[in-house]
């Protein structure tokens, strides 16, 4: 079905309703749970197993190779894959295998099995890659289906919009209801705290995840053109070849190198502050709830005006302004020597980072198009495949720098205020001037190679109606 939005965009698909639109749009509220829960696997094992942050890297060395083999190779399985198609859709079967997968393997991953630091370790990784396969299905399956089904800028800025307003509200319960359950079942140094906790949080996930799932059923139009383009050798491509076509597109991998930056800078900033608020300031577990909400509920302001800023003036130029305000923002938190600054620092970060992430959807979906007619064929998960590849790695990089910081400190996750006053340095250092100068360097490689302008995406839209891609 061809239609013109009002803005004369042509889309290929009949546009959602907005009731329709706002559970199709619960995706980056479950993601973004998702990524919270396994994040605080660093906290729950230096803190309540007592393993050494040198185990824990090791974790998530091991798991950044296994992502290296799953995520591309995920993506291009599902392009390649027919089997469900014509009944079920190309992309429904398998975002609720992954959605429902995930939810299971994270219950485990904080099941403590045992208190032996070694022999957690084992559990741990053994779980973690098992919850990535799952999540990885889900997210690449997903990202895939919302770059097809939304083909125009309104939609997809609306999506973002939408995306982001359920987030902050999730996320804002979540914000609370963490730390507080924590401090109820023990703290922090309670295994059984993180267990209980999690277990709520994919009570609530579950219950979310029904009408999001009936919103992503595939509708028959779809169903068909993807049935006409795996016949006609459309859809997918070998390995090699995507993979050097992905790399050599200077689009996508600004977007990727830009992006996995970002979500390296943002986890640093995110996981450190716990620690700092912890042991550098002396403060309970409970307090995280308040920079939690505080981000919260600054995102939910701003996330409306970032999207009136993109449709006014594109959504490469606004990600751009986004991009350089997390830097500023980030080098701020150096200032934040007691709980009342950082929390005012937080107030300005949540600004740049909320429309960064609302506007990720138009950026990552922008350059799939780019892509698309470059070549000739739709390969949405394998281009997304390798986006997740960089960006898995983030994790990696950010326990990376909590590494060396802890190294070259002499802080101690056990000793808690007992640290040195170096060492808690060191803890601010990490949420602060680290993760801007990460973050810088991603602005200006963005700023340099991505050149998709708004007149340019809705252009490679129309010509990929005229080539019933």
């Amino acid at each position: 079905m061809e239609t013109m939005s009002s803005d004369d965009e042509l889309t290929k698909y009949e546009p959602f309703s907005n009731k329709k639109m706002i559970a199709f749009a619960l995706n980056l509220a479950i993601l973004n749970t998702f990524w919270s829960i396994r994040n605080n696997i660093q906290l729950f094992a230096l803190k309540a197993i007592g393993i050494p942050i040198l185990y824990v890297l090791l974790i998530f060395g091991i798991y950044v190779i296994w992502d290296a083999v799953n995520d591309p190779l995920t993506g291009n399985l599902l392009d390649r894959s027919s089997k469900f198609t014509s009944k079920h859709g190309k992309r429904f079967p398998y975002i609720v295998i992954g959605l429902f997968g995930a939810l299971l393997s994270l219950l485990l991953l904080y099941v403590p099995v045992t208190l032996d630091p070694l022999l957690a370790v084992i559990w741990i990784l053994i779980i973690i890659i098992i919850y990535d396969a799952f999540q990885t299905l889900y997210e690449l399956s997903f990202a895939a289906l919302n770059v097809d089904r939304l083909r125009d800028q309104k939609q997809r800025v609306k999506f973002g919009t939408y995306s982001y307003i359920l987030y902050g509200m999730v996320a804002i319960l979540f914000a609370i209801t963490s730390p507080v359950l924590l401090g109820m079942f023990g703290g922090v140094t309670n295994p059984m705290a993180f267990f209980y906790a999690n277990l709520f949080t994919i009570i609530i996930l579950i219950i979310i995840a029904i009408p999001h799932l009936l919103s992503a059923r595939e509708p028959e139009e779809m169903k068909e053109l993807r049935i006409t383009l795996d016949t006609e050798g459309k859809s997918s491509s070998p390995p090699k070849v995507l993979i050097k076509r992905a790399l050599t597109d200077k689009n996508w991998m600004a977007i990727v190198i830009a992006y996995d930056l970002y979500v390296v800078a943002v986890s640093c900033v995110t996981v450190g502050t716990a620690f700092y608020i912890l042991d550098a300031l002396g403060l309970p577990i409970q307090m995280t709830a308040i920079t939690g909400l505080t981000f919260f509920l600054v995102a939910f302001v701003s996330v409306p005006i970032w999207m009136k800023i993109a449709r006014k003036i594109g959504s490469r130029k606004a990600f751009n302004y986004t991009l350089i305000l997390i830097v500023i923002s980030t080098a701020c938190f150096i200032f934040a020597v007691n709980f009342f600054i950082l929390v005012l620092v937080y107030i300005f970060w949540a600004i740049g980072v909320s429309g960064t992430s609302a506007l990720l959807n138009a950026i990552f979906s922008e350059g799939v198009d780019n892509a698309t007619l470059k070549h000739g064929t739709r390969e949405e998960g394998s281009y997304l495949g390798i986006l997740r590849f960089f960006s898995a790695t983030a994790i990696f990089w950010q326990i990376l720098v909590f590494a060396i910081i802890a190294t070259s400190t002499g802080y101690d996750a056990q000793l808690g205020t007992d640290n040195s006053d170096f060492a808690k340095f060191g803890l601010l250092l990490q949420i602060s001037i680290i993760p801007a100068i990460i973050m810088l360097i991603g602005t200006l490689i963005f700023i340099k190679f991505h050149d998709i302008s708004k007149e340019r995406a809705i252009e490679i839209k129309k010509k990929l109606i005229e080539m019933n891609l």
